[in-house]
């Protein structure tokens, strides 16, 4: 697992990758942190660097 500033990167062998981070910002510039919701991280798909 790649560590980046404020988040983490994982890649599979399927041509995936899921990165990890403990907060998103909505649009209107509101936090909102995976703690609050009883998770570490919250996961999101993506497609593997090259």
């Amino acid at each position: 697992m790649k560590q980046y500033n404020t988040c983490c990167m994982e890649e599979d062998e399927s041509n995936q990758a899921f990165i990890y981070s403990a907060y998103i910002t909505t649009r209107n510039g509101r936090r909102i942190y995976a703690r609050a919701y009883g998770l570490t991280a919250f996961r999101f798909k993506a497609n593997k660097r090259k």
